[in-house]
């Protein structure tokens, strides 16, 4: 496990809007339409533009239930709050991502910053 960067540091994440959203068998991908990008290897939390919570990555499973992802498509990012366990992203629609930082001996995904080849960080 690695720590989420404070707030202070991911504020280049403020404005971005989410491009595409790329499924693998065991992470999810969050696309920027101007570069750079987040991938989450652990478990997320969706919050849709209506409130509900769709738990994504969480134990051993593979997501088997309906993606509501569709809904970040062409929405920036306009808030954010980061602990060393949780980044939490609000969208100009509304929606919410809450992606986790577990203990393990493995990363749980990668924040790769737009225009900035070779900076990955890591949590």
């Amino acid at each position: 496990m690695h720590p989420f960067p404070p707030a202070a540091d991911l504020q280049f994440l403020i404005g971005l809007e989410v491009g595409q959203v790329r499924l693998a068998p065991w992470s999810t991908h969050f696309d920027f339409a101007d570069g750079g990008s987040i991938a989450v290897e652990g478990p997320f939390e969706h919050l849709d533009v209506d409130g509900r919570m769709h738990l994504h990555q969480s134990g051993e499973e593979q997501d088997v239930a309906p993606v509501f992802l569709r809904h970040l498509l062409r929405q920036e990012i306009t808030e954010l709050e980061s602990e060393p366990t949780r980044l939490s992203l609000k969208f100009s629609n509304g929606a919410q991502l809450r992606i986790w930082s577990e203990p393990s001996q493995y990363e749980n995904g990668q924040i790769r910053p737009p225009g900035r080849e070779g900076v990955l960080l890591v949590f």
